[in-house]
């Protein structure tokens, strides 16, 4: 028994995938923008098999773009500890937050 192939739409989730861990973020407006149209019409019959293999890739590049989403904002938040360590004292409460000291006030016991 030969397996089905995928659909174009599958193909093209894949490739969208594949440019997400690539960090290819340029190329996303173009494979967008086939996928839109591919599903708009499909170049081919879609049975239930296939809008299941097509859910399932969709599925899995939503938790891929989210993950990514969080990395990024997690980057952004450490550059910008970085650039604030840069410019001065940074200091941490007893439970691990970030604090900015007064520069006028005196400095407490350790």
């Amino acid at each position: 028994m030969t397996p089905f192939p995928d659909p174009k739409a599958a193909v093209l989730l894949d490739e969208i995938h594949g440019a997400i861990l690539r960090h290819d973020y340029g190329a996303l407006g173009a494979l967008g923008q086939a996928l839109e149209a591919e599903l708009d019409q499909p170049s081919q019959k879609l049975d239930a098999r296939a809008v299941l293999v097509i859910r399932a890739r969709a599925d899995r590049n939503a938790a891929t773009l989210q993950a990514t989403t969080r990395g990024i904002r997690a980057a952004l938040r450490r550059m910008a500890e970085v650039r604030q360590a840069a410019r001065g004292m940074v200091t941490y409460d007893r439970s691990g937050r970030h604090e900015t000291p007064d520069p006028g006030a005196p400095l407490g016991r350790f």
